[in-house]
């Protein structure tokens, strides 16, 4: 039987909702979008539930849900339950220490590496995330820091 994600080091002390803003960069660190966005994260039979909701300037919002499955005893497989695209991803969190979790995200078909995001849970109330995307070739694409703070358990 496979370890239960509630007996994990870190991914049970990002259960409850987040709220915080999303800065997009290009390869060049210079800005191209800024959004906020609201997080829920839960454990569910074992799994991990995560609803994205985000609030961009011109009024759309757009909601993303994910699902975690346990692969071993600190890492969890990710899949997007609505955003078909995601089907050619394989996506692996992996926590780090007790505050640290990095994912990293593979095209299915290469196994080239597109993207990297490190989420550091600064206190029980904060975290920061910072990710690293790639083009199919491995030149860097653009970058991303996202700053959350808990609004609910």
């Amino acid at each position: 039987m496979s370890k239960q994600l509630s007996d994990f080091q870190v991914f049970p002390k990002h259960v409850g909702t987040w709220s915080g803003y999303w800065i997009r960069m290009d390869a060049n660190a210079q800005e191209t979008e800024r959004f906020e966005a609201e997080i829920t994260q839960k454990i569910v039979d074992n799994q991990w539930l995560q609803t994205n909701t985000y609030h961009y300037a011109d009024g759309r919002i757009v909601t993303n849900s994910f699902v975690g499955k346990v692969i071993s005893n600190d890492e969890i497989e990710i899949e997007a339950v609505d955003v078909p695209t995601w089907s050619n991803f394989t996506t692996i969190a992996r926590e780090h220490g007790d505050s640290i979790i990095i994912f990293n995200v593979w095209n299915r078909a290469t196994g080239q590496l597109l993207a990297t995001e490190m989420i550091n849970l600064v206190n029980n109330d904060n975290k920061c995330r910072t990710s690293q995307s790639f083009t199919e070739d491995g030149k860097l694409k653009g970058l991303m820091l996202i700053v959350e703070k808990r609004i609910s358990s």
